[in-house]
């Protein structure tokens, strides 16, 4: 049973709306990695929300009739913080979610992705790592592990960036739920964009820093468009019906 994406779209419900945009451009099969840009915890239910409505669902293959044709699965990266919670690391778990610790961990977990990636699947990393957001909730530099991972798998990689999730909870994860709590009757909207894949012609042959700026600058693109910084491209302008 796949949990999380039902869990997360009943959070994104509770707490507010999602009106995404571009969700033709989501693979629903790999090998293929999925980028999005992180600016505090609460954007994660409507990140997975979106995917799952998307027929992207967060959780392992699950091998039945129509997998990889009418719907795909991705395997997130998420933090050892992630798997160390007592109620959340269970359904991360659950959903397959790859674990990212401390230096020897992050090997191990590139690994595990490189073998993700090896067998067909879809793996989702958020590359900025944390969630120290800026003051205008652009996204951040981007850590190398996604260009490495892009660069040595050789698959494309699918931005996506959102705006602004901010508004149901931000800071610490005292001060998100907080602003979570509120936000129930608040109803923020966020806003959510899917880019044009990333192709491995785009950065083959790139030094490693140069491949993460390629990433970042299509997801920064992405997320100027999205926020209203940006008059969207024609390729790029799909409004979905709000979930």
């Amino acid at each position: 049973m796949e949990l999380v994406g039902a869990i997360a779209t009943g959070l994104t419900r509770l707490f507010g709306r999602v009106e995404p945009e571009g969700l033709s451009h989501l693979p629903v099969r790999g090998p293929a990695i999925v980028a999005v840009n992180h600016t505090t915890i609460a954007d994660v239910p409507p990140v997975l929300s979106t995917l799952y409505h998307a027929g992207l669902r967060p959780s392992v293959p699950c091998q039945r009739d129509g997998c990889g044709i009418d719907h795909g699965h991705v395997r997130f990266m998420a933090s050892s913080l992630v798997f160390a919670n007592p109620f959340i690391g269970p359904l991360a778990r659950q959903a397959g979610m790859i674990e990212v610790g401390g230096r020897q961990a992050g090997a191990a977990a590139l690994k595990a992705a490189y073998e993700a990636l090896d067998r067909g699947e879809v793996v989702g990393i958020y590359p900025e790592g944390d969630v120290s957001a800026t003051l205008d909730g652009s996204p951040r530099k981007f850590r190398f592990g996604v260009g490495r991972l892009a660069a040595d798998a050789k698959v494309p990689v699918v931005p996506i960036a959102h705006h602004d999730a901010r508004r149901i909870g931000s800071g610490s994860v005292a001060r998100s739920l907080g602003g979570a709590l509120t936000s129930i009757v608040r109803r923020p909207t966020v806003r959510l964009r899917v880019g044009r894949p990333v192709l491995p012609d785009e950065f083959a042959g790139l030094p490693l820093r140069d491949v993460v700026e390629v990433i970042q600058d299509r997801v920064t693109d992405v997320w100027r468009v999205v926020s209203g910084n940006a008059v969207p491209d024609v390729d790029l302008d799909q409004r979905e019906k709000p979930l």
